[in-house]
């Protein structure tokens, strides 16, 4: 609503300097930002009991997840510091893999978790938690183009904001859908957002739909356990915290074991022959739903040479019989999900508790928005996670804290915060959700970051903590913590570059048990360590003056040495890279007046307005040759300057 519309008398309930809509996992990570930036802030919730919700799977990280967890973190975040208090399971996926690729998992306490996130709202100084419903927001459009102002919600109350960020999550006209039944509803029967959405097309900001799913929640008591094979948690338990690294009475909060059972042949049968009545065949959904999290029917029909599919059985929480039921997501009507669970082993007489769902909603397409995540189309307007085109908690709080961290610096005038490529998986995220868009819901892989192996889960406070100090959200406390930390690991490095010992006695025994080649002198203990089959802790016998190092820096000890050669190469990469990043393109460049440029380059460039020409570089539709010619236009810019 323009403001000029309001009536004259209009009463402002409150004024803020940053106002957050939606308190899923970006509202969350956005408003305490700003909050600790010291920065007046209201974040709303349409019910306070919706706090960071966890309604599509009971679980923080995963692979690449993990990794964003561990940034968050880094940063000043809060997500990986509540995963820790109510951890019931976790897992280092990928283990035996390279280190580019191993990511941290924890089964959470779901309800614990949102308690213990509202908790730190409330306790959180500059920041007030309120429930209601944002329905408009009110702008000017006396500039170049409009500038959001405040916020109107449902009950007729008006906000006062400096900056406002947009974190709806999948509310905004959110609909559920099962078999032919679609509901007006958000996740877990939660109410929907009716009426923001208008709001943004007044602002001309363009809108997409996506759809997602949950599978049904079954009751414990009804599953047979023993038909399934248990999985229990890894022995060394990695907390996602940076700050419970050396904290020696963090543990998890309890040990749960999740169970895999399969989908069987009857399983594919029963979908198959039902078919025609799943919406998402029969023409009831018409949205996108994720690639890489598809429904139990789309994976019959896509993949038809797989006759089962593996099913996981993870609990709820600590106070709760409630299971998830991870492989079952499914949008079939009502009665062909109950014949489903018939035909699983171990869940042959289970109790459904939720049935499973779709869910269909509004979101924004991320290539109107900055890198900063303001919207190019409307002055101190941001959005972060879901509805920027995005699925996971952990995308969504990574862009909620970046959202947040650059909405304060802008209130002060200072420069927005962006992560490059080549500095973080949100880094990666963000460019691509901006630069490319998405015509899916975007989830975060190991095989996007083309850096990976210097994006790792254990080295992010070594690439992000230092900037979290400098942004004001890591503590004097902590940020000493962690210059004491990278101390000791480099000098630890530095002593096993230096430290040769002879091929004999022991040693020789060591290498005798690993397979591994026996040569006569000296080697050093680093030489040692870049052997494949031997680690750091193989050779403490014949290391006496080794320090006292924790699990988690003994590991980043060895993967620093032993792929030493290789990450040397991925930092020359990243400096050709920064070369093209480091080329800044003026915000009113006109491309339109480049005439080696083909049309669709000239659309493309002129849409998205790049930062850099490395940025440029990454978008659809823009040919080397059309970064040659850019590059050129810049260079002659520069000379006349």
């Amino acid at each position: 609503m323009k403001k000029e519309d309001l009536k004259e008398n209009t009463w402002f309930a409150g004024n803020y300097d940053v106002i957050v809509v939606g308190s899923g996992h970006a509202g969350v990570e956005a408003a305490l930002a700003t909050a600790r930036l010291g920065k007046k802030t209201a974040i709303f919730a349409m019910t306070l009991e919706s706090i960071a919700n966890l309604p599509c799977n009971p679980n923080i990280g995963g692979t690449a997840k993990g990794q964003l967890v561990r940034e968050i973190d880094a940063l000043g975040g809060e997500m990986g510091k509540a995963a820790d208090e109510q951890t019931i399971q976790f897992r280092m996926l990928n283990s035996s893999k390279g280190p580019a690729v191993i990511s941290p998992r924890a089964q959470i306490d779901r309800r614990a978790y949102q308690e213990e996130i509202k908790e730190r709202l409330e306790k959180q100084e500059h920041l007030e938690l309120k429930q209601s419903e944002i329905v408009d927001l009110i702008y000017v459009n006396d500039q170049e183009k409009p500038c959001v102002t405040g916020v109107i919600a449902k009950d007729g109350m008006h906000y006062i904001g400096k900056k406002v960020i947009i974190a709806t999550g999948t509310f905004l006209e959110s609909q559920v859908i099962i078999g032919d039944a679609v509901i007006d509803s958000g996740p877990d029967g939660l109410a929907p957002s009716i009426g923001l959405s208008d709001s943004l097309r007044e602002l001309e900001i363009p809108l997409k739909r996506f759809k997602t799913g949950t599978p049904v929640r079954v009751n414990a008591r009804t599953l047979d356990f023993s038909k399934c094979e248990e999985q229990g948690s890894d022995d060394i338990i990695v907390p996602f915290s940076y700050e419970n690294d050396e904290n020696p009475n963090w543990q998890p909060k309890a040990e749960m074991p999740c169970y895999m059972t399969w989908t069987s042949k009857e399983t594919k049968e029963l979908f198959l022959d039902n078919i025609d009545r799943s919406p998402l065949y029969s023409g009831v959904i018409k949205s996108i739903g994720p690639r890489y999290c598809p429904s139990l029917e789309d994976k019959y029909v896509k993949f038809p040479q797989h006759e089962r599919h593996h099913v996981f059985l993870e609990p709820t929480g600590v106070n709760t019989l409630e299971y998830y039921a991870s492989g079952l997501s499914s949008s079939m009507p009502q009665d062909v999900q109950y014949e489903m669970l018939k035909t699983i082993e171990g869940m042959e007489n289970a109790e459904i508790m939720r049935i499973g769902y779709a869910i269909e909603y509004d979101l924004i397409d991320p290539t109107s928005l900055q890198l900063s995540l303001e919207s190019r189309l409307v002055d101190n307007l941001y959005f972060a996670g879901q509805i920027n085109g995005s699925s996971g908690y952990e995308e969504a709080a990574g862009q909620g804290l970046i959202a947040g961290i650059n909405a304060a610096r802008s209130l002060d005038e200072l420069e927005p915060i962006v992560l490059e490529r080549s500095d973080a998986y949100l880094g990666v995220l963000i460019d691509d959700l901006v630069t490319k868009g998405t015509n899916e819901p975007y989830r975060m892989m190991t095989n996007r970051a083309e850096y990976r192996l210097v994006l790792r889960q254990d080295n992010a406070d070594r690439r992000l903590t230092e900037l979290g100090y400098e942004i004001g959200l890591i503590s004097e406390e902590r940020y000493q913590s962690f210059k004491a930390k990278i101390r000791r690991i480099d000098a630890e490095i530095k002593r096993l570059k230096e430290t040769r010992i002879p091929y004999k006695g022991k040693l020789s025994e060591i290498l005798k048990e690993k397979n591994s080649a026996i040569k006569t002198g000296n080697v050093s203990l680093a030489e040692l360590i870049k052997r494949p089959e031997i680690n750091y802790l193989d050779l403490a016998e014949v290391d006496p003056e080794r320090p006292e190092l924790s699990y988690v820096d003994s590991f980043n000890v060895e993967v620093e040495i032993k792929y030493e050669g290789y990450i040397k190469l991925e930092y020359k990469r990243i400096e050709k890279f920064k070369k093209l990043e480091s080329k800044k393109i003026p915000k009113d460049f006109d491309y339109l007046a480049i005439s080696g440029l083909r049309a669709e380059a000239k659309t493309k460039l002129d849409q998205v307005r790049p930062i850099s020409v490395g940025q440029a570089s990454r978008l659809a539709g823009v040919s080397p040759a059309d970064i040659s010619v850019l590059i050129v236009a810049l260079e002659e810019i520069n000379r006349r300057n």
